[in-house]
Formats: structure tokens, C-alpha cells, sequence
């Protein structure tokens, strides 16, 4: 593209030095003309005249009958220069070659009618300086611009080469990037400008990448050791009755598979959330729902089978849009983890405001540190390792709670209550944000 520019502009240059010469030319053959054509008028014409310029130029006066009365040194004694003849008090400018010459000359003719007559001033100049000039020019800009271009290619190619060094050594750092390797970086230039942003882009996705790789390994490894224990029970107690046959009791050999079974089927199910969560596939929100009935129901039902008192005095009606099953689920897990810390009582208010409805769970328990209410809601999280497992729960309720919250549109957070233990506090807004009613109806048919 420079090397089309160049050219062009060299063309663009010869041309215009050639058309400026020829009209300076132009201009002072004119003046000549219109200097004869006043002496003529007033009858004064010298038998010598005097040229505009150098010897290269030549001025001649011819009369009606073709006799030249007037001329230039330079032409004396020559016959006339043209035999152009313009209409009275017409101008002809042309380019032609004359007689006494070998190059071609600017040529300008003019017929003045004066004393009953008809003279033609004729006023010429040889082109061959502007020929030589222009060809100067032209062999300048032969040499020059090829010159030009090679100096321009090799800056640009040096240039960009420095300038796309990061980016060779960041495509070939990437390249040697495999699976088992996330924890290495691309390097970034000290330059803050485009290519130092990409790699620092760059290096933030392969956080995020060994990030996601970690979180995928270790919920792999939860999901192993979680789906071991019931097994592993339900392989012992199988393996103890085979062996001493003649004093197994299948009837609680059963109902402790059965317990085991249900633990491992409520895992999957909750696996299974989360993966749809993960790939925002959940079903869709379509009906309203009486939050309050759910807190209620499930508080009612979960009361005579813990020691811990359940208080719902501050419980008022509230009334949502969204997936009933889900809300009782985000309820159902909020009770079972305040139930599994608290000491005495567990507290529940529910209260519905202009746009939005808030609930509220909170215990007497130990509460959870500021440092660890974040992790809290990761997956597999137990912030007290020295319960069992079955008194601990898997670790997903609340990272379930949180992602139905997040899909129904609002917003979980746990903090201290005010009189001791955790108090989880549960935003959803009265209609969905997102649309999924007007989905809800394709989604249900």
C-alpha cells in the first residue's frame, strides 16, 4: 500500500510540475501578446521585439496580406510561425511543433484588427526546459521511491516484528499450555498497551480455567468420598450378613440399606441441581406461590422430629412467582442447617414488601465466622470438620439454596444475628426478572 501510494504521488508530482511550468509559460506569452497588441492598436510596432524570457522564446507580428513585419532577433527573416489565424480578436493557445525548431513549442496566436488590417501576433517558447526539467524530476523520483519503499518495508518489518514479539512469545507459551500445565502464565510485556492488556487477559482466563479445573477435581473427589461412605456401609453390612447367615437380621440389614440408599439418592438429586444450575437448565418459574404455606408446612413438620423449638410467630403471608418444588427445597435447607447448629430455638420471619418478599432464618448456634460466611455456600463445604457426616449433612444444602435463589431472580446472604448464632437472610422479588412467565406456560403445556 506504500508502495501504490509513492508511485502515485510520483505521477501526481511529475504531472503537476508539468502543468505548473506551462502555465508560467502561459502567463508571460500572454503578457507579450497583450504588450504587441497595444502597439499594434496605436501604431508603434518596432520592426525588433523583444521576447518574453530567453533565446528560448520567440515573438513575431505577420500583417492581413501574411508579411512578417515584426519579429524577435532570434527569428528575423523567418517566415511566419504558424499559420494558425484566429478570428479577429480571438486568442488560439496551442502545443505544436514550428519550423526553426526540433522540440515542440508553446504557441500562442492572436489576430488584432487595427487600422484597417488584420495583424497576428505570434508568441512562442520551447518546452524543451520543461522537458528537461520534468525528466529530472522523474529520474529523482526512479531512484528515490524504490529507495523509499525498501526503507519503509524494512522499518515496518522490524517494527512490527518487535511489536509482535509478545505477542510469538505469548502464542507459543499458550501452545505448550496442556491440561496438566494451567498453573503456568503467559508473559506479559512492561509496555501498558494493547498486546500488555491481552496478555494480562490472558493470564486472568487461565486463573479462572485453573480455577475451574481445581473445582472440577475436587468436586470429583467429594462427590467420590460422599458416594463411598453409603456404599461402602451398604457393602459391609451385606458382607457380614453372607458371612454369618444363621444370625442375620435382614429385616435391619433392609431399612439400613434403605437409609443408605435414600442418602445416596438425595446426594444425586442434589448433584443433579447443580449441574443444572451450572448448565441454567433448571425448569422454569411458572406459578405463583404462597411462601408462607411452604415456611409453615415444612416448619410444622420438621418440629416433632427435633429437640430444638421452631419459632414462626414472626411469619406473615407472602406471595411469589416461581417453581414451587424449588422454594420448598430452598426452605427444607435453610431449617435442616439451622436445625444442625442451633442450641435451643430456631427463628423464622417472613415478610412481604412493595417488590419483594424476605425471609429469614437465624439459630442460637455458634454461629459462622466473618472470615467463612463467603465459603460457606461452596459445595462440599463443612466449616466444622469434627461432625460426622451424618450430623453434618453432604455440604451442598446451602450451595443448593444459593442457586435457587440466584435462578428465582434474589439474593442470599448470612450474617450474625443479633442474639448469637447465624442468620441467614433470603431476598426474592414478588415477579420474576427475567421473563419466565411468559415462558412458563410452553414450558408447563
Amino acid at each position: 500500500m506504500v508502495a501504490i501510494a509513492l508511485v502515485i504521488a510520483g505521477f501526481t508530482a511529475i504531472y503537476l510540475q508539468r502543468v505548473s511550468m506551462i502555465n508560467a509559460i502561459d502567463t508571460a506569452l500572454t503578457a507579450r501578446v497583450d504588450d504587441l497588441s497595444s502597439l499594434i492598436i496605436d501604431g508603434s510596432i518596432p520592426t525588433i521585439l523583444t521576447a518574453p524570457g530567453d533565446d528560448n522564446s520567440l515573438v513575431q507580428v505577420v500583417d492581413g496580406t501574411g508579411t512578417v513585419i515584426a519579429s524577435s532577433p532570434n527569428i528575423a527573416g523567418e517566415n511566419p510561425l504558424s499559420d494558425a489565424q484566429p478570428a479577429p480578436g480571438a486568442q488560439v493557445v496551442t502545443t505544436q511543433a514550428l519550423p526553426i525548431g526540433e522540440g515542440d513549442f508553446r504557441l500562442i496566436a492572436r489576430t488584432v484588427p487595427a487600422h484597417d488590417q488584420q495583424f497576428t501576433v505570434y508568441a512562442a517558447a520551447d518546452l524543451q526546459p520543461v522537458s528537461e526539467a520534468v525528466g529530472a524530476l522523474a529520474a529523482i523520483l526512479a531512484v528515490g521511491i524504490p529507495i523509499l519503499i525498501a526503507l519503509v518495508g524494512v522499518t515496518v518489518w522490524i517494527i512490527v516484528g518487535r511489536t509482535l514479539h509478545p505477542v510469538e512469545a505469548i502464542r507459543g507459551r499458550v501452545a505448550s499450555i496442556s491440561e496438566q500445565q494451567l498453573d503456568r502464565r503467559v508473559p506479559v510485556p512492561d509496555a501498558d498497551d494493547e498486546i500488555g492488556r491481552l496478555a494480562r487477559t490472558m493470564n486472568d482466563m487461565l486463573d479462572r480455567l485453573e480455577g475451574s479445573a481445581d473445582q472440577q477435581r475436587h468436586f470429583v473427589a467429594d462427590v467420590s468420598h460422599e458416594l463411598r461412605s453409603p456404599l461402602s456401609a451398604i457393602r459391609s453390612q451385606l458382607e457380614v450378613d453372607l458371612a454369618h447367615q444363621d444370625r442375620a437380621d435382614w429385616s435391619t440389614t433392609s431399612e439400613e440399606i434403605l437409609d443408605e440408599t435414600l442418602r445416596m439418592q438425595r446426594l444425586v438429586d442434589d448433584l443433579l441441581l447443580l449441574a443444572r444450575s451450572d448448565t441454567h437448565t433448571m425448569p422454569a418459574i411458572y406459578d405463583s406461590v404462597d411462601l408462607d404455606d411452604i415456611v409453615l408446612d415444612l416448619s410444622r413438620k420438621m418440629q416433632p422430629s427435633i429437640s430444638i423449638r421452631i419459632d414462626t410467630s414472626r411469619v406473615s403471608g407472602a406471595q411469589i412467582i416461581g417453581n414451587p418444588d424449588q422454594l420448598t427445597r430452598l426452605v427444607r435447607n435453610l431449617l435442616e442447617n439451622a436445625a444442625r447448629h442451633a442450641d435451643t430455638v430456631i427463628r423464622v420471619a417472613l415478610t412481604e414488601g412493595d417488590s419483594a418478599a424476605t425471609l429469614i432464618i437465624s439459630d442460637d448456634g455458634p454461629g459462622i465466622p466473618i472470615a467463612d460466611r463467603e465459603r460457606a455456600f461452596d459445595r462440599f463445604t463443612r466449616l466444622d470438620e469434627a461432625r460426622d457426616r451424618d450430623h453434618g449433612g453432604s455440604g451442598l444444602g446451602l450451595s443448593i439454596a444459593r442457586e435457587i435463589t440466584r435462578h428465582h431472580g434474589g439474593t442470599i446472604m448470612v450474617d450474625e444475628d443479633p442474639l448469637g448464632g447465624a442468620r441467614f437472610t433470603v431476598v426474592i422479588p414478588m415477579a420474576p426478572r427475567y421473563g419466565e412467565t411468559s415462558n412458563s406456560a410452553s414450558a408447563g403445556g
